[in-house]
Formats: structure tokens, C-alpha cells, sequence
């Protein structure tokens, strides 16, 4: 072979490894989901499971039906985010500002949400089944159609909140604060509403069979076609005002 057709094919071969080089640095150089996030405030359907994001400023961020199982968002600022369709299963997100967030649809099974900022946040349709909500501060939340059961709302403050067609069965709503709030066709069945503030709430048509009342107050709460068999009825105050001592121990 000449020397002209061995240097042309050296340049061949240089060439195919400069194009090769050049494949693998551009597939290592690809982001993660999590840089991605923190780049671009935008990772819808991204897979952030276990994700160390606590006390990340993440305002505004769209993570649309994102995989965040199990991550730790710790007093994280989500506010105006939209996490519709997300998976938050087990997540922390203790303290966490989600003032305004969009939760519609979005999966909490056993989430943190403690202490967490929900004002005007809409949880519209979201699964919040054993989740705790202890103290989470929450008026004009919606939850509209959204599956609480078993979950703990004890403190929470729920003023004008919107519980329309919300399942609440067995909920733990002692102590917390649902004044004004709307709760129509809901089902509080079984559930815990020791020291709940229900005054000029609108309990209409909805189930509080088996709900434990003591301590509670009704007062000026609109209550129409609801139902209270079995309900226990001590120190309970009622719309009219007066109390209710029917299943105080002797």
C-alpha cells in the first residue's frame, strides 16, 4: 500500500474516533432529571424519587405527574407549582410552602405534610390516604373529591376551605380550625372531630355517622340533610348555640 492510502486511512480512523468521543461525551454530558429540575424549574413526568431537595427554593417549578416517591422536600418553597398528577408517596414535606401549589390528581399515600403552607392550594381528586397534615396550615385549601381517609388534620387551620364530595372516613380532625369552611356531600364517617371548630360552616348533606363531636362546636353551621347516627354528642356545642351533653359519661 502507498503512502497516500495509508494516511487516508489514519485520517478515516482519527475520524471515527473524534466522531465516537464525541457520542460518548455528549451521552455523559446528558442531565440528570435532578439537574434538569434545578436548571430549568421544569421536569414534568421526571423520575425524582428519594430526591434530597429540602429547603430548595423551587417557586413556580412545573414537575406535572413527576415520580417524587419518597423525597425529601423538607421546608422546601413550592409555592405556585405545579405538581398535578405527581406521585408523593411517603415524601416529606414537612413545613414545605405550597402556598397556591396545583396538587390536582397528585398522589400523597403517608406523606408529611406537617406544618406544611397550603393556602389556596387545590388538592382537587388527590389521594391523601393515612397522609399527616398535624397543624398544616391550609384556609381556602381545596379539596374538592380528594380521599383523606385516615389521614391527620389535628390543628390544621381549614378556614373557608372546600370539602365537596371528600371522603374524611376515620380522619383525625381534632382541634383543627374549619370555620366558614364548605364541606357538602362529604363522608367524616367514623372520623375524629374532638375540638373541631365547625362555626358557620356548611356541613350540608353529608355523613357524620360514628364522628366523635365532644368539644366541638356547630355554632351558626348550616347542616342540612346531614346525618349523625351514632354520633357522640358531649360539651358539643350546636348551631343554635346550645350544648350538647347527650353521651357525656355519668
Amino acid at each position: 500500500m502507498g503512502r497516500v492510502g495509508k494516511r487516508a486511512i489514519a485520517v478515516i480512523m482519527l475520524s471515527q474516533g473524534a466522531v465516537m468521543g464525541f457520542a460518548l461525551t455528549g451521552f455523559a454530558d446528558q442531565p440528570t432529571d435532578l439537574q434538569r429540575l434545578l436548571v430549568s424549574q421544569q421536569c414534568n413526568g421526571c423520575n425524582l424519587d428519594n430526591a434530597a431537595l429540602s429547603g430548595t427554593q423551587l417557586a413556580g417549578v412545573s414537575l406535572e405527574r413527576a415520580n417524587l416517591q419518597n423525597a425529601n422536600l423538607r421546608e422546601a418553597v413550592l409555592s405556585n407549582s405545579n405538581l398535578q398528577g405527581a406521585d408523593l408517596s411517603g415524601a416529606s414535606l414537612q413545613a414545605t410552602v405550597l402556598t397556591r401549589a396545583n396538587l390536582t390528581a397528585a398522589t400523597l399515600l403517608d406523606s408529611d405534610l406537617s406544618s406544611a403552607r397550603l393556602a389556596y392550594a387545590d388538592l382537587t381528586q388527590a389521594d391523601l390516604q393515612g397522609a399527616d397534615l398535624t397543624a398544616a396550615i391550609a384556609p381556602e385549601a381545596t379539596f374538592v373529591e380528594a380521599n383523606l381517609t385516615a389521614a391527620s388534620l389535628a390543628d390544621a387551620i381549614l378556614i373557608q376551605a372546600s370539602f365537596t364530595g371528600t371522603t374524611l372516613v376515620q380522619t383525625n380532625l381534632q382541634g383543627a380550625d374549619l370555620t366558614q369552611a364548605y364541606i357538602l356531600r362529604a363522608d367524616l364517617s367514623d372520623a375524629n372531630l374532638q375540638a373541631a371548630d365547625f362555626s358557620r360552616a356548611r356541613l350540608v348533606r353529608s355523613n357524620l355517622n360514628g364522628a366523635d363531636l365532644t368539644d366541638a362546636s356547630l355554632r351558626n353551621a348550616i347542616t342540612d340533610r346531614s346525618t349523625f347516627e351514632g354520633a357522640t354528642f358531649c360539651r358539643t356545642i350546636m348551631p343554635d348555640g346550645s350544648q350538647n351533653n347527650e353521651n357525656c359519661p355519668l
